[in-house]
């Protein structure tokens, strides 16, 4: 597969693209452990967490993002 990406696009978007399935790959694992870690889930809405895990692959992501800004935002609040 990588190959025929770089038959079709050449080297420097190939080597863009593979970066950024790793890091998706990444974002997406570390996406999943925070939220299975995450002290702030109610009991009756854990099930639904896990769903969205499963079926929407891009949840994670955009988990892990929004609480890495919340939590910028909580020490920059603080240190000032």
């Amino acid at each position: 597969m990588l190959q025929l990406i770089y038959e079709q696009f050449g080297f420097f978007p190939t080597l863009f693209l593979s970066i950024l399935f790793i890091f998706a790959v990444i974002f997406w694992m570390a996406g999943i452990a925070g939220l299975l870690a995450n002290r702030d889930r109610k009991k009756p809405t854990e099930w639904l967490t896990y769903v969205l895990i499963v079926i929407v692959p891009v949840y994670p992501i955009i988990w892990l993002i929004v609480d890495m800004v919340r939590q910028y935002w909580k020490i920059t609040r603080k240190s000032v």
